[in-house]
């Protein structure tokens, strides 16, 4: 995989389904996809994502991981960081 694609395609195929359930988002999605590309992610929806995200990948999050995400790279960087 050459950079570009590294930096666009989702590396876990899991976050494009809870963005399905979450946001009703069914467009394009990279790693760069963040509130500004998606209409409904607002405050109150960014708790949901976090908590889908925790249920799916049986995890928890601190409230600093919670506020650093935004975006789906971030969702990655903090998925790697707890060993997925």
């Amino acid at each position: 995989m050459d950079a570009s694609a590294s930096e666009t395609t989702v590396s876990y195929p899991e976050i494009i389904s809870i963005f399905a359930d979450v946001f009703q988002y069914t467009g394009p999605l990279t790693r760069t996809t963040s509130p500004e590309d998606i209409s409904r992610w607002d405050s109150l929806q960014h708790i949901a994502l976090v908590r889908e995200l925790e249920m799916a990948f049986s995890i928890r999050l601190s409230m600093d991981e919670m506020m650093e995400i935004r975006s789906v790279a971030d969702i990655e960087t903090v998925l790697q960081r707890h060993g997925l």
